[in-house]
């Protein structure tokens, strides 16, 4: 059996042939260059199986609902539970206790769930399955909020003395989210204890913004923990929203780089939500250097030459799981890597048909046209094109830009809410790039994250710990040790050379 493409009449075939080059020259040509980019940077988000569009709300229904005796407990828990079932229709609501995780939304009515939340401190029903639990939330991906005091029994009563909840945590951080903890503080008998509502979530923070909504205006008699690796909130102080971070002389012309700010999308554009930015440099690596040393005031300059990207601040105040030491700046020519996920990513959602004829197997691109150019006659990905057997080459260019650590120290010591990166050109440079097939060659520049410290410990005992119970406080220093960021990007420039 053989297989062939699809068969047309000699006449169609001839012509079919010279419409179906220029169509598909044509579409792969006219695809936007910001399109083509956000495909590039979306391959490496982690995968999250999300299996329902709703929420989910766990309440461990055991012991800690005693902590409601207090009365701002009691407040903010009550903020907390009517704005879950006030919203009862984008929720899926659990209880935990007696070892099972019961549904107690669905045809429930919104009173009834609330009447039961608020009465669960009287019935006290035991063993919370809370590692159960976390399971469920990892493995479900969708954004939850847990409230319970993550005391997990054993099956002869006694209190787990282990990191049972590392695994789960480590899992919801691998896959993009982060974790926020509203820690309260109450007494058990004579024992502290605390009472977390943990909010599971990811960068939108849509349920995060729910519930802090729902706390509003209440009491605040909870501090708040974010553990996370990448939360990094970007924002930028750039000219206008058509010009980037580049060098702007007093006339507000970038006549270093001469990158396009038409507004278009081959032009200058953010991508925010991926926190990455592109140009479309007009002069070449060498012209830009030889720019750039022009730009004195020497030379009658009024704003000199400093950066070749500024004026971009991050706010590494957003999260409290680790202290940004030290970041870099790192340089890659990604063109071969860009044109082959491409071709990869064109191939996928250009699949021909497989049609079988007269004991024959034909390959049908009708309507994928696309495709064609990117697969054998037997309907395989060309091996050039075939992203899933590896990428493309990835060229590391050592020597022509450089990380400004001053400036982030400087403003990091000021505020860290509002640190300012910035890259320079490499004083020793002259531009000239070895190894570089083409001049317009696609460059990646990340700024990342070359050393950082995890929390003051003190603060994790103080919020995750108390006595007879450490299992909380090892999962959250287990999961910042072994989640540390170090080699990680916080922000991505991507240049290409007209």
């Amino acid at each position: 059996m053989k297989f062939f493409t699809k068969k047309y009449s000699i006449l169609l075939f001839a012509s079919g042939l010279i419409l179906l080059g220029l169509s598909s020259c044509c579409k792969s040509e006219s695809v936007p260059f910001n399109v083509k980019l956000r495909a590039y940077l979306e391959k490496d988000l982690p995968v999250v199986n999300v299996s329902d569009n709703k929420f989910a709300a766990y309440f461990d229904f055991t012991g800690a609902m005693t902590a409601c005796s207090n009365p701002a407990t009691d407040s903010t828990f009550n903020g907390l539970c009517q704005k879950i079932t006030g919203n009862a229709e984008q929720f899926d609501i659990y209880k935990l206790g007696n070892a099972e995780i019961t549904t107690l939304s669905g045809e429930v009515r919104p009173a009834e769930i609330f009447a039961q939340l608020k009465g669960a401190s009287s019935k006290m029903e035991y063993y919370a399955p809370i590692e159960k639990t976390l399971k469920k939330i990892t493995e479900e991906g969708r954004s939850a909020v847990l409230v319970t005091d993550f005391e997990e029994y054993t099956t002869d009563g006694q209190i787990y003395r282990q990191a049972y909840a590392t695994p789960y945590f480590k899992k919801w951080l691998a896959c993009g989210g982060d974790i926020t903890f509203f820690v309260t503080d109450y007494i058990e008998g004579s024992l502290p204890k605390h009472l977390y509502y943990v909010v599971f979530d990811y960068n939108e923070h849509k349920l995060l913004e729910l519930v802090k909504n729902g706390l509003q205006s209440l009491p605040t008699n909870y501090q708040t923990f974010i553990l996370t690796a990448n939360t990094y909130p970007t924002a930028t102080n750039y000219l206008a929203a058509s010009k980037g971070g580049t060098y702007h002389d007093e006339n507000g012309d970038d006549i270093v780089s001469s990158s396009i700010e038409d507004g278009s999308p081959d032009g200058f554009f953010k991508i925010e939500d991926l926190r990455a930015e592109s140009y479309c440099f007009g002069n070449s690596w060498e012209d830009i250097v030889q720019n750039a040393s022009y730009q004195t005031k020497e030379n009658g300059v009024e704003i000199p030459f400093t950066h070749l990207f500024r004026n971009l601040f991050v706010d590494f105040s957003a999260s409290n799981s680790y202290k940004i030491k030290s970041l870099d700046v790192r340089v890659q020519n990604v063109q071969s890597d860009f044109d082959k996920y491409w071709g990869y990513y064109e191939a996928m959602n250009n699949k021909p048909k497989i049609v079988k004829e007269a004991g024959d197997i034909y390959l049908d691109f009708d309507g994928v046209e696309t495709g064609e150019q990117y697969y054998d006659e037997e309907g395989n990905i060309l091996p050039e094109y075939d992203y899933s057997k590896g990428p493309g080459d990835i060229i590391e260019v050592k020597d022509l830009l450089e990380f400004d650590k001053d400036l982030f120290l400087k403003t990091y010591t000021d505020d860290p809410s509002k640190v300012e990166i910035g890259v320079y050109l490499n004083k020793g440079t002259n531009g000239v790039i070895l190894q570089q097939e083409d001049p317009n060659d696609l460059y990646r520049i990340d700024i990342i994250i070359t050393n950082a410290d995890i929390c003051d410990q003190n603060i994790i005992e103080k919020l995750f710990g108390w006595p007879g119970n450490d299992c909380l406080s090892a999962s959250i220093k287990s999961t910042l040790q072994d989640m540390k960021p170090i080699g990680k990007p916080i922000y991505s420039y991507f240049v290409r050379i007209l």
